[in-house]
């Protein structure tokens, strides 16, 4: 007597089911892709995402649909250290898929000099928009980072901690000092004081501050590095953001 084994039906109607369209998880993803496409060239392409499950399913679609143009990407988040997933990593662009309410996709783009992507506002997509930043080097490790906004230096106790401000070749020594930077074009505006110094203001391309003696902290943009130590270069970079609405 013949016998045959079906599959269960609910295995069988798995098996049937059509793959589904990462571009119809949401609708710029399509348009964002052909702009990854378009900037990637040879490089890759960093897709930064949220927490929350919109976001993971977003930047898993968009994945599938850069993998089937042969285009590489790597997924990072605002989590401390993500970053170091791009380390040796030519990225040629950056897409936003966070949104407007975190800054990490910009200064990230911002610092690996690359655009990043955006969706579009409205229905038309947007003109590329250029901000100027600031570069932050540090002597000792050489790596580079970007503020956005500002950048502030201050020590933890006022009344204790040295300051080392050099620029246009002139230095000065400020105990209890401070110091904050922001920039405009390819100039910074730098207010210090210290102590026994009133506000200064200077207007530079690149200035040196290095801290000594005691704690201080240095808050790039919101975000504050506590036990800041040794010596960082700041320099104005001038469009060095370039934001591309799709």
């Amino acid at each position: 007597m013949e016998t045959t084994t079906d599959a269960p039906g609910f295995a069988r109607s798995r098996r049937q089911r059509p793959a589904q369209d990462p571009a119809q998880i949401w609708a710029p993803l399509a348009d964002l892709t052909e702009a990854a496409v378009a900037a990637a060239g040879s490089g890759t392409v960093a897709i930064t995402r949220g927490f929350d499950r919109n976001s993971r399913q977003r930047a898993k679609a968009l994945r599938e649909l850069l993998s089937r143009r042969d285009v590489p990407a790597i997924e990072v988040t605002p989590a401390p250290g993500s970053d170091r997933l791009l380390t040796d990593v030519a990225v040629s662009a950056v897409v936003n898929l966070i949104g407007a309410g975190s800054w990490q996709p910009y200064r990230l783009a911002a610092q690996l000099r690359a655009p990043v992507l955006t969706p579009k506002p409205g229905t038309e997509p947007g003109e590329e928009a250029t901000r100027d930043v600031i570069a932050l080097a540090g002597e000792e490790s050489g790596k580079r980072d970007v503020a956005l906004s500002h950048v502030a230096v201050r020590g933890d106790n006022p009344a204790e901690g040295r300051l080392t401000v050099s620029f246009d070749g002139s230095e000065q020594v400020i105990e209890g000092g401070w110091l904050t930077a922001t920039v405009s074009g390819d100039a910074l505006s730098v207010q210090f004081g210290g102590q026994d110094l009133a506000e200064q203001a200077v207007t530079t391309g690149t200035i040196r501050v290095q801290a000594s003696d005691a704690p201080h902290r240095l808050v790039r943009d919101e975000l504050p590095i506590a036990d800041f130590e040794g010596a960082v270069v700041l320099s104005a970079e001038e469009a060095g953001l370039k934001v591309r609405p799709v």
